[in-house]
């Protein structure tokens, strides 16, 4: 009966002391997820670094085809710092802008386009900030709610090679199963998912190479 009750103690000190782990256990610094917004797929990629420097890149892919706008932004602390807005399709159409670490202030502003350039209008810019406050509580909402991007190439059926090489499945349904085999006689064809604790999710599927589209070293 001793030895019984020893054990016992034993197992529940091991499982205090996983479970203890496990609170203690730090959020991943790098990490992707991505949802469906009103007009199209947004893909997210997000970097912190120890010393508490943030950079998300979001990549926007509208439903109708037309270009995607790849958005980078980076935070000192919980100060954002800088915005990089692109459209990575058709004409040139690009802004960035810099902001003080101390008071917010505007140190940098200007919009690209394809023979000119200009300043931002006050308005544009409280939108960019707004939308880059929003965007960063998206991500940590998805991250909480374990939220995580999967994206890779299309083999056959239900077999997806992940970007990093290692097989994996996504269950398609019949409609779009068969608009993969159609899109692959054209060429390789690659998607975009999500997984969630509620499930599986198709956001993309595209001949586009998702693969080149992450988080790069130059933007942490």
């Amino acid at each position: 009966m001793r030895l019984l009750s020893y054990r016992t103690l034993l197992l529940s000190l091991l499982l205090c002391s996983l479970c203890s782990c496990a609170s203690f256990q730090k959020k991943p610094k790098t990490y992707s997820t991505g949802y469906l917004a009103d007009r199209g797929v947004v893909r997210i990629w997000q970097h912190t670094s120890s010393s508490g420097y943030t950079t998300l890149q979001s990549l926007f892919t509208p439903f109708d085809g037309s270009s995607e706008t790849e958005t980078i932004y980076h935070w000192d602390q919980e100060h954002l710092v800088s915005i990089t807005k692109t459209s990575l399709q058709g004409p040139e159409n690009s802004f960035s802008a810099r902001f003080s670490r101390i008071d917010g202030t505007t140190s940098f502003m200007q919009q690209k386009f394809a023979t000119s350039r200009q300043p931002l209008s006050v308005n544009e810019l409280e939108l960019a900030k707004f939308e880059a406050q929003r965007e960063l509580e998206m991500s940590r909402d998805l991250l909480s709610g374990s939220v995580v991007l999967h994206q890779g190439h299309w083999l056959s059926a239900q077999q997806v090679e992940n970007c990093e090489g290692t097989p994996e499945q996504f269950y398609f349904d019949s409609r779009e199963s068969q608009r993969l085999i159609d899109m692959s006689r054209k060429g390789p064809v690659y998607v975009a998912w999500i997984d969630a604790p509620e499930g599986q999710q198709l956001l993309l599927m595209t001949s586009n190479d998702v693969c080149q589209q992450k988080l790069s070293p130059q933007t942490q």
